[in-house]
């Protein structure tokens, strides 16, 4: 083998590599895109989003409710504190 077709060789298998590489980019890089895209696709379609309908405000006494329940549920199944918090309901069998 000449040194010719050596480098040839060199050449084309980092081109392939490479190319890849940029493919493999572009593939992640849409994950990130398509949705957007999509998004404003169907917000296009449908026109104007309507305004976000807000209920009376919560008082005093049931904010510190749910919070005592959340601390409750947090120290009982270790949660971690900067996580998503999901609160399973089961349902108790009741043994007559």
């Amino acid at each position: 083998m000449e040194l010719s077709d050596a480098l040839t060789i060199t050449f084309l298998g980092l081109a392939v590599v490479f190319f890849g590489l940029l493919l493999t980019a572009a593939l992640i890089y849409s994950f990130a895109v398509i949705p957007r895209l999509l998004n404003l696709r169907s917000t296009g379609i449908e026109g104007t989003p309507a305004p976000p309908t807000q209920g009376p405000p919560v008082s005093g006494e049931i904010l510190s409710i749910i919070t005592t329940v959340l601390e409750i549920e947090r120290r009982l199944y270790h949660a971690d504190p900067g996580g998503r918090l999901t609160i399973n309901r089961r349902k108790e069998v009741s043994k007559s």
